[in-house]
């Protein structure tokens, strides 16, 4: 699989199987970098995406851009303690020897911060 196939397969994990990440090539070392939380393997991201991803209600990648090993995405998505809030982020993901070595998600997450801390 080339860049475009290994990340249309991770963000078809988001968008139809609830952030369930099986048969998605992430590497074990996987970095992961965002504004609520990070990780340094895979096992701590698939458990993350897994509890985050029951909650997304909404996930439309809107511009994708390929450069060699590396996509960038921009992504509208909602989740349902946001209640119609919807969220834009930028996500740069890293593609190595057919896998999925690093990914860094940008966005403004004041609104979940909020909501999270209750």
């Amino acid at each position: 699989m080339d860049t475009a196939q290994i990340v249309d397969a991770y963000y078809d994990a988001w968008k139809n199987r609830k952030g369930d990440m099986t048969g998605v090539p992430l590497a074990d070392s996987l970095v992961f970098k965002g504004p609520i939380a990070s990780f340094t393997d895979s096992g701590g991201f698939k458990e993350m995406a897994a509890n985050a991803g029951v909650a997304v209600t909404a996930f439309t990648v809107r511009r994708q851009f390929t450069d060699g090993q590396v996509a960038c995405s921009i992504i509208d998505w909602e989740m349902a303690m946001l209640a119609g809030e919807l969220l834009t982020s930028a996500e740069v993901l890293e593609v190595r020897n057919g896998e999925i070595v690093r990914r860094e998600l940008i966005y403004d997450a004041e609104s979940l911060r909020k909501v999270m801390a209750g």
